[in-house]
């Protein structure tokens, strides 16, 4: 899921906050205010992973399950001898998930010598970070699903391991054509994912025989969804293709289509999968017709469970006590697939240098990811395509598999793949 264009001010695509970077010539002063003073010596038997993550701000509780996983496989990378022989050593970072941070907070984390960062969350964010970590040469996983990301061109250090807009939208396009819908309505956050979200609907829905009858954007964290539904009903669409990643608008998504009566098939990003979640909306606002991107990995049939390594992974991220409702994005995060990902390249390079560990990953078309198998290009840095990718009903959380991992899995759409 894509809970990250939150926080800060409202985003919008390839900007993107180069007035905050363009503040950089003060940011000595911010640094030595916030951050810590001056470049750290390195001990030469760890490697320090820096930790770009909201520490405080309105943000803070609920993007901490997301780096859950990380911490996971960092603990797992540790207890197996590290890599080449050296621990891994976690150095945080606040950015209070806002895009206008990105920058200082990036620099904090290279100043302390850090040369690999998880994080942040948000596609905005993440392009604001990218401003900063790019030229530097720092090897960077952030949770964004902004297709533009995993450009190896553009980004060459920075790496996607969760799947992107166009991957999600191939499924989402699939799975309306399979049930016969022809007039389609767009509704997407006003945020870079959505963006990114709305440009991989307009191209392949058409494609699909879909026809684009209403296009709507709305504002993160809207007090009020009927405007945007009224509209898309009112100009003829029969199913909605969406992009609405944070909880507080699923519900006044979900409410809204109650408030005026209305029950078309949804499909959309991962965050759609909160609809799911026992007492998260309204009784009169569930309705089967809800449909979200997920792993496949973390779907099921009743002739297709889910593996003894995707169970024995959900099970530890359960056991962390995480909130029900953040669940699937605390083991959806691109982060734990990242720091396997940097111990396989640099171990094959026999060497920590990222220059070294970016030749290996892109020449690498075989990499046992958590979800699938995992490949990248001197051109494509996104691991995943839409083949990992699948609808899952979202209203499958009363299923006895999905209860007993609560809702972490989730039934697969029928007739999809």
């Amino acid at each position: 899921m894509d809970r990250q264009d939150q926080g800060g001010r409202p985003p919008r695509r390839r900007l993107l906050h180069r007035r905050a970077v363009l503040k950089l010539g003060a940011g000595a002063a911010a640094l030595a205010a916030g951050g810590v003073r001056g470049a750290v010596a390195q001990a030469a038997d760890e490697i320090r992973i820096g930790w770009l993550k909201p520490l405080t701000g309105p943000l803070a509780s609920s993007f901490n399950p997301l780096y859950i996983s990380p911490q996971l496989a960092l603990d797992e990378i540790n207890a197996a001898g590290g890599i080449l022989g050296k621990r891994l050593v976690k150095v945080e970072v606040d950015d209070q998930a806002s895009p206008a941070q990105q920058p200082i907070a990036m620099r904090r984390l290279i100043e302390t010598g850090v040369r690999y960062v998880v994080g942040p969350v948000g596609s905005s964010q993440a392009l604001a970070s990218l401003e900063v970590s790019t030229p530097q040469k720092i090897l960077q996983a952030t949770y964004a699903t902004a297709s533009e990301v995993g450009d190896g061109k553009r980004y060459p250090f920075h790496y996607q391991f969760n799947f992107t807009s166009d991957a999600q939208v191939t499924r989402h396009v699939e799975y309306l054509a399979k049930v016969g819908a022809k007039k389609i309505g767009i509704l997407v956050e006003d945020s870079a994912a959505g963006a990114s979200t709305r440009d991989a609907i307009l191209k392949q829905a058409p494609a699909k025989g879909l026809q684009i009858v209403s296009d709507q954007t709305f504002p993160i964290k809207s007090t009020d969804m009927t405007p945007f539904l009224r509209k898309l009903r009112s100009d003829g669409a029969e199913a909605l293709d969406t992009h609405i990643s944070n909880n507080v608008d699923v519900t006044q998504f979900l409410v809204g289509l109650s408030r005026i009566g209305w029950k078309p098939v949804v499909v959309g990003h991962t965050g759609l999968l909160f609809a799911g979640t026992p007492g998260a909306v309204p009784e009169s606002a569930r309705y089967p017709d809800i449909y979200a991107a997920t792993f496949s990995a973390l779907t099921y049939t009743d002739a297709e469970p889910p593996s003894e390594r995707i169970r024995a992974y959900a099970k530890k991220i359960l056991a962390s006590d995480v909130p029900d409702s953040l669940i699937g994005p605390a083991a959806t995060t691109p982060f734990y697939d990242f720091l396997f990902a940097l111990k396989y390249a640099a171990e094959k390079a026999r060497s920590a240098d990222p220059e070294a560990i970016k030749t290996v990953l892109d020449g690498s078309t075989s990499v046992a990811g958590l979800f699938g198998n995992m490949s990248f290009t001197a051109d494509k840095h996104t691991a995943y395509g839409p083949d990992v990718v699948a609808m899952a009903i979202a209203n499958s959380t009363d299923d006895p598999l999905a209860k007993e991992y609560r809702g972490l899995l989730r039934r697969r759409a029928p007739g999809v793949a």
